[in-house]
């Protein structure tokens, strides 16, 4: 099984429980393309 991850492409953080994304940061972008992530998680590999 796939691990689940944020709908945001450039994320890799973990969804919320209840969501597809991790965070509302996320979950503002809609369907615009960023090249960095802006979520706030230490761990995000999409954190430039």
């Amino acid at each position: 099984m796939a691990e689940e991850k944020c709908k945001n492409p450039v994320c890799s953080c973990p969804p919320q429980p209840d969501g597809k994304y991790c965070s509302a940061s996320c979950e503002g972008t809609g369907d615009t393309i960023e090249l960095d992530c802006d979520c706030g998680h230490d761990e995000c590999a999409g954190n430039f």
